[in-house]
């Protein structure tokens, strides 16, 4: 399912991304505009300056503009000290100009950690189905390219309040030089905002295209990198080339078009600047009569505004095309958040498990128009043995693994450790208290050491070799030349899936679990691997709980405690002698019959 933001105006997302970088920046806006205020005071009084400058050079300028008043400050002014305080005020505004920069950037680096730091910690605190919901591509594509984009309206936030300032300072310096041209420069500046509305809106609409577009080559790149067995067996490679290259085209199509739309409109742009200084250098000599030091000083500052005003016009258009991606990323924030386990800064601990696990009538529902996954469960896991788990594929024994890990809650029902209800933020703390081991025995992309120190950091080498003999698993380990340092490969690739399977038990086991599920941990083993497994699970009776959910009756007839589910209800429960007899159809059914006797 994907994650769609709604499809607010332009306006509302910009007020949404102001109110997300205030939120995150706070004073530090201060400190940043505080430096955009400094550097353009100095810049305005250093074009101010150039008047007397070129009165003291025999250029004409309006009366009081020559070197005599800068006097009251500086005493006689000479060219050389005119030149030196102009020099030194721009060195200045340079100096804090560079500061301020620096600022921007390290802020808008901080900002863009900032937004994927909050969506990684609501993506993990999401309730378990809820983000099994999510499209890992769609996800991706969020936490990558989509913060980057939104990063760039950050910017230009960051640099509008310097912008402004420098506007009204350069404003300031214009209205001393003349009123009445500077009141066409505004008005010639309102019409041309006006008449860019369509293509801002366009470049709007071209970044949702782009966002759109991106998805989809990173949900196909994702099929692709995951699929690529089934690719290669069905030789599906040219018509899944055929794919990613419409995809890259659509992208490359949409980028393009955000380019042209900014390169037509930074041309209009300067075409129509250099039209107006034109017209305003003709209108100051010969309509206004502006003296020559004045209308030049008063063309170096309207160029100045001039270029700050497109530099807006084009920076604003960036935030057009960015405004999508935030808002993709706003509605998988808060997606994640509606959808986040109960937090209590108190939470209250589970139970240690020393009695049972009690189910009283648990039912689950995925959600949709389906029946439920199960329904009507009641039964007792007892502790420390060996509880088996079986029925057909559907039956829902995932549903109920997942139940007793506490990574969802049951719809219906009640599940109770030691008499003690499994909820809320109890079952937070539950999960801690389990080891689990998955069908696909999933490893991180790096060494053995680290894919085992993850669940106990401060375990030693001794504790590590203890448990890897556990799970059977430290005969192999030794033989590989790099011993716990051996890198296991993409999800341990490099391994078989039984070492997989034992290295995943062996980290299950590290991390002191009150009960160990095996979640169809030997389904796709071979006899010998699986025989690995269930040695290592012989020597853990007694010493902690475990559910399996098995097929093989080499795994299940020497249960403790047999659980048969069949259509999400409970078909059978007892020793394996005792769902033989109650549900011997079905275990044939399952090819379980050859291990009654």
């Amino acid at each position: 399912m994907g994650v769609e933001p709604t499809r607010d105006r332009a306006g509302a997302q910009f007020v949404r991304l102001t109110r997300d970088l205030i939120g995150f920046a706070g004073g530090r806006l201060g400190r940043v505009a505080l430096a955009a205020t400094v550097a353009a005071l100095a810049e305005g009084t250093g074009l101010l300056l150039l008047v007397p400058v070129l009165g003291l050079l025999g250029v004409t300028g309006s009366p009081g503009s020559t070197g005599s008043a800068l006097a009251p400050w500086f005493g006689p002014v000479t060219l050389e000290t005119a030149l030196a305080i102009y020099v030194g005020l721009v060195a200045a505004a340079a100096t804090i100009v560079r500061g301020r920069t620096l600022a921007t950037q390290r802020l808008r680096l901080d900002y863009i950690d900032n937004l994927r730091q909050r969506l990684h910690h609501a993506l993990v605190a999401m309730e378990w189905q809820a983000f099994a919901r999510l499209r890992g591509a769609e996800v991706t594509q969020v936490l990558t390219i989509d913060v980057t984009r939104a990063a760039q309206g950050v910017e230009f936030l960051l640099k509008l309040g310097g912008w402004a300032i420098q506007v009204t300072m350069l404003l300031a310096v214009a209205v001393r030089l003349s009123p009445a041209l500077t009141v066409c420069l505004l008005a010639s500046a309102v019409l041309a905002a006006v008449l860019a509305q369509p293509l801002n809106r366009r470049t709007h609409r071209l970044g949702r295209v782009l966002g759109k577009a991106g998805q989809a080559l990173q949900a196909d790149l994702a099929d692709d990198l995951a699929g690529m067995r089934v690719i290669r067996a069905f030789g599906l490679e040219a018509a899944r080339q055929a794919v990613f290259a419409h995809r890259m085209t659509t992208v490359r199509t949409s980028q393009l078009a955000h380019q042209q739309a900014i390169g037509t409109a930074r041309a209009v742009t300067q075409t129509g600047a250099a039209a107006l200084v034109a017209a305003i250098l003709v209108t100051a000599t010969r309509g206004f009569g502006l003296p020559l030091a004045d209308t030049l000083v008063l063309i170096l500052v309207l160029v100045r505004l001039l270029v700050t005003l497109t530099g807006i016009q084009d920076g604003w258009r960036m935030v057009l095309h960015a405004l999508p991606a935030h808002a993709h990323a706003h509605a998988l924030l808060e997606r994640c958040r509606d959808a986040a386990e109960p937090a209590d800064p108190t939470p209250e601990p589970a139970p240690p498990l020393t009695k049972a696990i009690r189910l009283e009538d648990v039912g689950y529902h995925h959600g949709g128009e389906g029946p439920d996954a199960i329904s009507g469960i009641s039964a007792e896991i007892p502790a420390l043995g060996v509880t088996a788990l079986v029925g057909p594929s559907g039956a829902g024994k995932s549903t109920l693994a997942d139940l007793l890990l506490g990574l969802t809650a049951p719809s219906s029902g009640r599940i109770l450790v030691d008499d003690r209800v499994l909820e809320g933020t109890r079952r937070r703390d539950w999960r801690r208290k389990v080891g689990y081991v998955p069908q696909d025995g999933f490893l991180f992309h790096d060494t053995i050491r680290t894919n085992l120190l993850a669940v106990a950091p401060a375990a030693n080498d001794d504790t590590l070799w203890r448990v890897l003999d556990q799970a059977a698993a430290a005969g192999f380990v030794r033989m590989l030349p790099r011993g716990l340092d051996a890198v296991v490969g993409d999800r341990g690739s490099c391994l078989s899936g039984g070492e997989r399977q034992r290295l995943a038990l062996a980290r299950a086991l590290l991390a002191n679990p009150s009960l160990l599920i095996l979640d169809e941990a030997t389904s796709a083993l071979d006899a010998a691997s699986e025989k690995h497994i269930l040695d290592a699970l012989s020597r853990l009776k007694g010493r902690l709980t475990v559910v399996v959910i098995a097929h093989r009756p080499s795994t299940v007839e020497n249960a403790d405690h047999v659980l048969v589910l069949d259509h999400g209800r409970l078909a059978a429960a007892g020793s394996w002698s005792e769902v033989v007899l109650n549900a011997g159809p079905l275990l044939d059914r399952l090819a379980l019959g050859e291990g009654r006797g």
